[in-house]
């Protein structure tokens, strides 16, 4: 019986079906690999280049006053006038460069460009520090400072150092714009061309550098009317080159960028060349215009012309303002008789002005004596000096139209927008 029972539990035990193997312990999921760290960014060296004539590059006996640097604003160590060779350190931006073959220091508007701009930057929280470097030469027309001369292949030599010391320090060398103060050469040679001279300035720099740099940002021209024109060796009482410069502003679309006159400035005893606070108060007045259009991305505009109109004996003219309301000042430039504001026609008894009048926070109306009857009505502004006078808020050609920017420069010196030169018809 015992081997029986046996028997019938391994048959039993035999036909139950096999266990089903266990299912292997599931693996742990694999750890994420960790994200390569972001490479870090690279500093950005922000290069302007400095063209143009004689008030570009100073003047002799002009006393050099921007002889610290309050920010971290450089120029090659061969100076700001910096040449096209040895470019192989950096140094603080001060002025006092020699005029090349003279013992004469001069003061550039470098350095109160570039602090104006580093000021302005660190006043909204940020910061903006420039190379400035100048290739301009003085008495010298476009055509002796466009493309393949020698000014403007220094300027690109420049350009290759400040890469070639971008590089080295691991940072991005961008150049921000290019500034010229001009015309004055252009006018004694009467150009015709100059609004179209501009117009390839601009284009040939902004195409030469980006060879360079393979850069996508554009590369503006800064510039500003001339108003020396009457003091000039054959100066005349008008000049076509104001308005030429005007018109490459409106044209160019941001490209070519009129900061605006000149007249308000202080000028030297020669009537052509600024004083030492003359040229900082002008590179303040480009480093506003810069820090507007470069550093906030804003568009800039100087206070100009839109529109004049006329019903009856009174001509409304209507303003692009900057920061309105406008104001007729007479503290800091002289009244030229009527603010500055001229009436022309085709006939030979134009109607004289009664009076100027702010009408509006972008408006002016001119009354005049009585309705014109010739053709081809215009009105001028800061547009007719006395030929052989000194230019400045004192003399020349210039107007008391400013707006009411409370920008203030280094010196505590108000940056007003002052009207510029031009002459409109009158629809």
């Amino acid at each position: 019986m015992q081997l029986r029972a046996l028997l019938l539990s391994v048959l039993v035990a035999c036909a139950r079906p096999p266990l089903a193997p266990r299912a292997p312990a599931p693996s742990p999921a694999p750890e994420p690999a960790p994200s390569p760290a972001p490479a870090p960014r690279r500093a950005v060296r922000n290069h302007v280049l400095s063209t143009g004539q004689s008030l570009a590059v100073g003047v002799a006996g002009v006393p050099v006053t921007s002889t610290e640097q309050p920010f971290e604003n450089v120029m090659f160590a061969t100076g700001v006038m910096a040449g096209g060779e040895e470019l192989t350190s950096l140094v603080p931006l001060v002025e006092g460069d020699f005029i090349p073959g003279s013992k004469a220091r001069v003061e550039t508007m470098s350095s109160g460009f570039a602090n104006l701009v580093s000021g302005l930057a660190r006043a909204a929280g940020g910061r903006h520090d420039l190379l400035v470097s100048v290739h301009g030469s003085g008495a010298k027309t476009y055509a002796q400072l466009k493309l393949g001369t020698r000014p403007f292949t220094t300027g690109l030599a420049q350009v290759t150092a400040a890469k070639a010391l971008a590089d080295a320090a691991n940072e991005d060398l961008v150049v921000r714009a290019v500034t010229t103060v001009h015309g004055e050469s252009d006018h004694a040679e009467k150009s015709t061309r100059y609004l179209e001279d501009l117009l390839q300035w601009q284009a040939d720099y902004e195409r030469e550098v980006g060879a360079i740099t393979h850069q996508k940002e554009p590369v503006p021209l800064f510039q500003t009317q001339m108003s020396s024109w009457t003091k000039m060796m054959g100066g005349t009482e008008t000049s076509t080159i104001p308005a030429a410069q005007l018109a490459a502003h409106v044209s160019s679309h941001g490209k070519v960028v009129l900061v605006g006159p000149k007249y308000h400035l202080p000028y030297s005893k020669d009537g052509v060349h600024l004083t030492g606070p003359g040229y900082r108060r002008m590179g303040e007045d480009y480093g506003k215009a810069y820090h507007r259009l470069v550093v906030e991305k804003q568009p800039w505009e100087p206070l100009r012309p839109l529109t004049a109109t006329r019903e009856g004996r009174v001509v409304t003219l209507k303003l692009l303002v900057p920061v309105p309301p406008l104001v007729l000042d007479t503290t800091l430039v002289t009244d030229p008789g009527n603010f500055g504001f001229e009436i022309a026609d085709a006939s030979p008894s134009t109607p004289r002005i009664e009076r100027v009048e702010i009408a509006g926070p972008d408006t002016v109306t001119v009354t005049l004596s009585a309705a014109p009857t010739g053709q081809d009505l215009r009105l001028r502004y800061a547009w007719t000096g006395t030929r052989g006078a000194r230019s400045g808020p004192t003399s020349g050609a210039r107007g008391n139209l400013r707006d009411s920017d409370p920008t203030r420069g280094r010196s505590g010196d108000p940056l007003f927008d002052w009207c510029v030169h031009f002459d409109i018809p009158v629809e």
